[in-house]
This record gives structure tokens, sequence and C-alpha cells, in this order.
């Protein structure tokens, strides 16, 4: 499917609309639209896909968008499972105008300016600031404003921040292009555990495996299967952490049919083994 655009009429009667959603699970398609967004996660966990970045998030997830980036949350395929699921999300989406129009003329603003320009490339921040989120949703007209001010004052502040789409990344959003990465990342996430050829994926491409194999490195900077492992050992970092499966085990249901070959690709990405990574947990 295409990134489609989103239009968020409140936005029109207000600077900035402030929203506690609570629903079974996260599975919004990919999607843009020009206000910027916080998204703060209270409940739920999954994979999260901004620009050409796929993560896991989970609880205390905080991270902002710039304008027009495209991305979406989805939950696990486990999360489905559960008999009465509850995802939960803070999301607080203000428009480019409030910031051309005040924060931008404002002096005091300058941090928050510098932030949400790094924003188009997506920025996940380490701490939650969850009392600041809940203030907002709590205060009413100006005080509401004043606390958003506050919010991303403080976000501009720190230093323990993730930018997470690559430099590279430059997708417009009514690009043709998005359709046939949507489906890669789409068919990706759905197959990461079962054996995935080169062939498979040019095929789901449209490409031949040449083409394919140029088209993704020169949209990510990195080989296909390079990120395919980086999805498969972001699945067992989780695993290693909230199950008890067995090193081989994990690696398996990650999509690794060697032992070996798993320990060392581990080893190389994370830096230390499965077992040493799981102990210090």
């Amino acid at each position: 499917m295409k990134a489609f655009f989103e239009k968020i009429p409140a936005i029109e009667e207000t600077t900035f609309l402030a929203r506690r959603i609570v629903i079974p699970y996260f599975d919004a398609p990919l999607h843009y639209h020009p206000e910027y967004e916080l998204t703060l996660i209270i409940k739920g966990n999954g994979k999260r896909f901004v620009g050409d970045s796929i993560e896991n998030f989970e609880v205390g997830d905080l991270v902002l968008l710039g304008s027009n980036l495209p991305h979406f949350w989805r939950s696990d395929k486990s999360f489905y499972e559960n008999e009465e699921p509850i995802s939960e999300a803070i999301v607080i989406q203000f428009s480019t105008d409030f910031v051309k129009n005040i924060l931008e003329k404002l002096p005091e603003c300058r941090s928050i300016v510098t932030m949400l320009n790094l924003s188009k490339a997506g920025i996940k921040f380490s701490e939650t600031f969850k009392p600041l989120f809940a203030k907002i949703i709590e205060e009413k007209e100006t005080k509401r404003l004043i606390a958003l001010i506050d919010l991303l004052e403080n976000l501009s502040q720190t230093i323990d921040y993730q930018l997470l789409a690559s430099e590279h990344f430059n997708i417009k959003p009514d690009d043709a292009e998005n359709e046939r990465m949507r489906k890669i990342l789409e068919f990706t996430l759905d197959n990461f555990q079962n054996e995935i050829s080169i062939h498979a994926i040019a095929e789901i491409a449209h490409l031949t495996v040449p083409s394919f194999c140029r088209y993704f490195k020169s949209r990510t900077r990195k080989t296909y299967v390079d990120y395919l492992n980086e999805i498969r050992l972001s699945h067992a970092r989780k695993l290693l952490i909230n199950s008890e499966l067995g090193i081989s085990q994990v690696g398996l249901e990650c999509g690794f049919r060697n032992l070996s070959h798993f320990h060392r690709i581990f080893k190389n990405q994370v830096g230390v083994t499965p077992l040493a990574y799981r102990r210090s947990f």
C-alpha cells in the first residue's frame, strides 16, 4: 500500500491536538501529515516504522516526528493473541503554522526550533516526560498551550536522543516509490522469521535481483541482507529479555537456521554473545 495523506481537522480550530488513544492494538497503515507529532506509548509493544527506520517499540517509547514524515506503529503478532489486548498512547500534533508564526519568532524558543528541524528524520527520546504529557491532557486553554511549550523546551534540552531515519532518507510522501518500499517492508516484517531469498524479495519489488540490490542500497545505505539481519536481531534481543526460550530456539524463532551463524551475527552487531546479553538483564 502507498503512504496516504492524513487530514487532521481539529488542527484548523486550535493550535494543537492532544489526545489519549486506547485501542486493542496498533495497526494504522503507513501515513503522513503536515503536522508535527509527539507519540508516547503507554501500553503495548511492536514495530515502529519512521522513514527508513524500523525498530521495536515498547512502553515508554517517545518519538517526535517532523512534518510529512511517513510513519506507522504496528503491534507484534503475539499481541493479537491476547484475549483482551489493550494498546494506549498519548499523541500530540501541532501545526507548521504554530512553528513558523510563533515559535520561530520567539528568541527564547531557539532550542525548540533547532530540535524541530532535526525531527525531519524522527527523534527518539530516552526519557518519557510522562508527567508533562499528562499535564497537557488535563489542562485547558492557555495553560494547555504553556504546558506544550514546557514539554518541547524540556525535550530540546535533553542530550539523550536518537535520530531515526538515515541522513540519506528523502522519500517524498507522494513519491510512487513509497508503494514499492512499503511492499518490501511489509513482506520483510511478515516473513523475517522464515527464510527470505533475494530472488523472492526482488519479485515483491518487481525488479531483477541486480536492480533490487542497487535500488535497496541506494535508498537505505545498506544491503537487504544487513537490513533483514537488523530486524531479526531486534526480535532476538526482545526474546532474550522477555522469554525463557533457549538460545538456539531464539535463533530459530528469528529466522536464523544455523546456530553458529546466529551467534556470529549477534556478536558482530551487538558486541556480546546472545547468552551474555541475556545474563546482562
